[in-house]
């Protein structure tokens, strides 16, 4: 087992890399058996030697908490590399139960040569988190003993790898169950500890239009990244639109009013919702009662807000307002020309298990019912 093994240099030995190595560690409170304490320890270990090697000066981060924190802590002590803690919140020392485990905690606290205390006064999933949070982006390269599952609870030990992630920051994951030791993202000769990003709208230096319909627009922009890369990006943007869940009390159960039309984009047709987009000079709740007149043939005596959304892919730039209708009352206008609209009576149960009919409905559509049943069931 060699990960990050110094490079050697020509007949001149190893080079020995400038300026402080931190590490950031992690792991499980309960790393399992003996065998598996042992693997851990050793493999932890032979890690540190090997950044020995290549590196003059190194300090170790952790948080200190039982398991593999305190595992990890006592193996850089032994091997001579400072510690120090970070600490989630104020009151992190009250997590230790027995008077041996606090004992412990204090004397590994005051062998530490800093203390970094996060802002947080309670411990809890947040506090965790951000303690992780911050071990990777202070550090080089995390090491993190962890079982390979997802977090148990917010500010886990996967929570620490997605960040890494994230981050584009190397870790090494020493895996508790199959006792296997692997390397993701690559050590950099010196870190920036700089953060890399995906384009974003601020870094856009020019944008064109290159195709216009009744519609859409389709725009190229030329993104400027932060390190200098200049990257292309295309969007295809779309005018604001309202989207309306018409609903009423049946007999029995909550009705939902869907409608079946012919979606030309898929080629097939689609439950999906009353709605249009936003006409200029137009109020949004105008626009709605004009959509569903039109479509459906009712008024809505009623309207609210049930959530705002962008459109999805991230390409498409378009706004969606989706309202709640009630109190309907049949008030038709006149159908556009070549809309051919079917209108569907549905319980709410019904509207929802079609939901998940493969290719039978739009998605804001099902989002929509999803986030209204939410609301009715907690009302």
């Amino acid at each position: 087992m060699s990960l990050f093994r110094a490079k050697e240099t020509g007949g001149r030995g190893r080079s020995m890399a400038t300026g402080t190595f931190y590490i950031g560690v992690g792991g499980h409170q309960d790393l399992g058996d003996e065998a598996t304490q042992h693997f851990v320890a050793e493999q932890f270990r032979q890690l540190l030697m090997n950044f020995q090697a290549s590196h003059t000066d190194i300090v170790l981060y952790s948080a200190l908490a039982l398991g593999a924190d305190q595992l990890f802590i006592r193996g850089a002590l032994e091997l001579n590399i400072p510690v120090e803690a970070v600490l989630p919140c104020m009151e992190y020392e009250a997590n230790y139960a027995s008077d041996q485990e606090r004992l412990e905690y204090q004397r590994l606290l005051h062998a530490c040569q800093n203390i970094h205390q996060l802002p947080y006064q309670n411990c809890s999933g947040d506090a965790y988190r951000a303690a992780g949070h911050w071990i990777v982006a202070h550090s080089d390269i995390s090491i993190l003993a962890w079982n390979g599952f997802p977090a148990q609870g917010r500010g886990g030990t996967a929570d620490m790898a997605s960040y890494a992630r994230l981050l584009k920051r190397p870790f090494v994951h020493i895996h508790t169950r199959h006792h296997t030791v692997s390397k993701y993202g690559e050590l950099a000769p010196t870190s920036s500890k700089t953060a890399q990003m995906a384009p974003k709208r601020e870094f856009v230096t020019a944008t064109q239009p290159v195709y216009q319909g009744e519609t859409l627009t389709v725009k190229q922009h030329r993104v400027q990244m932060p390190d200098g890369e200049e990257l292309v990006r295309d969007t295809v943007e779309l005018p604001e639109r309202v989207l309306i869940l018409p609903v009423c009390q049946g007999r029995k159960e909550l009705i939902v009013l869907l409608i079946e039309e012919y979606d030309f984009g898929a080629g097939t047709w689609q439950l999906t919702l009353p709605g249009g987009k936003i006409e200029p000079r137009v109020t949004l709740e105008e626009q709605a009662q004009q959509e569903l007149r039109q479509e459906i043939g009712y008024k809505a005596g009623r309207l609210e807000k049930l959530v705002e959304l962008h459109s999805h892919p991230g390409y498409i730039a378009q706004k969606v307002h989706i309202l709640l209708a009630s109190d309907l009352e049949w008030e038709p206008l006149e159908a556009e020309r070549y809309e051919e609209i079917k209108v569907h009576t549905f319980t709410l149960e019904e509207a929802l298990a079609a939901t998940a009919e493969d290719q039978r409905f739009d998605p804001e559509a099902a989002l929509a019912l999803l986030i209204f049943n939410q609301m009715h069931r907690t009302c």
